[in-house]
């Protein structure tokens, strides 16, 4: 895994249903769309979560510049009937909420989903007004679901093929799954992996990269590996857009993803390869880390009663995420019209001890966490050239940065975190983080992400 330097100073200046279809029509012309994943089994306000309870999600998504979720469901009706339930709330509460959010499902095959319970999910919502539709189709994704001789995934199209016939030898629905290579299976896929996927599954309409157990670089390069297979067959490609990833138990690892860094490389790899659509990995994945959803003010720390122990804001990363999705869409990186800082760091230095699963008393660090940077990173959208000095407890830097997108770092020192941006001796921005880093290893090597604009 390839480390940058600890100090960073870098400049991005890439300044069967006849309902018509919800995403304006075909292919050609049709606006690219951004989605996040969205875990059914976990909504933000626990588990009697209200219509108005999703409508207050979908508004903080489309505040981030979000057009709709992909609804991850791992079971259905046979074992699990509260997500069929929850989805009904879900596209209830779309169908209220102005602007058309648009919605889709992740049939998540990691789990003993059944056929007939994906089938289910199409006929039941596919025809809904908010049901995110492709040339006419409802879509339809899923995490994993190839099997491991690929046998489950040629078995998964044929049953689609069979259930919503088109009466052309093809389907009535764009399905767009996510697949892992076989027989060599991994999360970061080389252009091998992609080819194989597509040979072995050339009837998909397109594919899904899930891509978050990774560094930002490497989840880039893997954006544009797959985007140059999938598009050039003539296929959708949906490409990942990860924030931070710390898995919990069996999957405690941890990535350095460098604080917004990663993440704008990401969004700009899926940019300049042409993605068809961007799936942000995750909106409420609280037990892996990668969320991007707000869940109160940044100095909060609780959700869901502490069940996944003591959680940190990632609300930075949707903030910045209003700027990259409308370049995205557009294809223009947007004019900067007022001065933003996002800053993230970890809570206590890499070498501490965390819990390897909240609720148990064992401790250990995460695979991976000798990559880590004990840094304190910040990203700035300028509006013209301006000086930043950060102050990392008794220690401090200061950069001088050019209009656009900007990116710095400094090792981190104890104690509380500041961020101070003058132009021409006056002071634009004086901001201190709303958590110190100590040695408490209570956020277990989670990130903390904030921003700050100036009215």
């Amino acid at each position: 895994m390839n480390r940058l330097p600890t100090v960073l100073l870098m400049v991005s200046l890439l300044a069967g249903s006849a309902l018509p279809a919800a995403d304006g029509g075909p292919a050609p012309g049709a606006p690219r769309r951004v989605f996040a994943h969205y875990m059914v089994c976990i909504p933000r306000a626990g588990g009697d979560a209200t219509v108005e309870d999703y409508m207050a999600e979908m508004r903080d998504a489309r505040r981030g510049g979000i057009d709709g979720f992909a609804l991850n469901c791992g079971g259905w009706t046979e074992r699990e009937p509260h997500y069929k339930a929850r989805s009904s709330l879900i596209y209830e509460a779309a169908r209220r909420l102005d602007g058309g959010f648009l919605l889709f499902f992740s049939a998540d095959f990691a789990t003993q989903l059944s056929l007939d319970e994906v089938a289910d999910m199409v006929t039941t919502f596919g025809g809904h007004p908010n049901q995110f539709r492709w040339q006419g189709k409802p879509v339809l994704s899923t995490f994993a679901g190839e099997g491991a001789d690929n046998a489950h995934g040629r078995q998964v199209i044929e049953f689609l093929n069979a259930r919503f016939p088109d009466g052309r030898g093809g389907r009535k629905v764009c399905f767009v799954p996510y697949f892992y290579p076989r027989p060599e299976i991994t999360e970061l896929p080389e252009e091998r992996h992609a080819t194989q996927v597509l040979s072995t599954f050339p009837d998909l309409d397109g594919f899904f990269y899930f891509g978050a157990a990774g560094t930002g670089d490497r989840i880039a390069r893997c954006n544009e590996r797959l985007a140059a297979t999938w598009l050039g067959a003539g296929k959708v490609f949906m490409a990942s857009v990860t924030p931070f990833y710390r898995g919990f138990g069996g999957n405690y690892r941890v990535y350095e993803t460098q604080g917004f860094r990663g993440f704008a490389a990401e969004w700009e790899s899926a940019i300049r390869s042409g993605a068809t659509w961007v799936e942000i990995v995750t909106w409420n994945d609280w037990g892996e880390a990668s969320y991007v959803a707000p869940f109160g003010k940044p100095a909060d720390t609780q959700l869901w009663q502490g069940h996944w122990g003591p959680m940190l804001s990632h609300e930075g990363f949707l903030d910045l995420t209003r700027y990259y999705a409308e370049w995205f869409r557009t294809g223009r990186a947007p004019a900067i019209q007022r001065d933003e800082l996002f800053y993230a760091y970890r809570l206590h230095p890499r070498e501490i001890q965390g819990r390897i699963k909240p609720g148990e008393e064992t401790l250990g660090r995460p695979a991976d966490a000798d990559a880590l940077e004990d840094s304190v990173f910040v990203t700035a959208l300028l509006t013209a050239p301006a000086r930043l000095t950060v102050h990392s407890g008794e220690s401090s830097r200061t950069f001088d940065l050019g209009a656009g997108v900007q990116h710095a770092g400094m090792p981190f020192a104890l104690g509380l975190q500041r961020f101070v941006l003058t132009r021409g001796g006056q002071t634009v921005v004086d901001h201190t983080g709303e958590h110190p880093i100590t040695r408490d290893a209570g956020s277990n090597f989670n990130v903390f992400a904030g921003s700050v604009e100036v009215p």
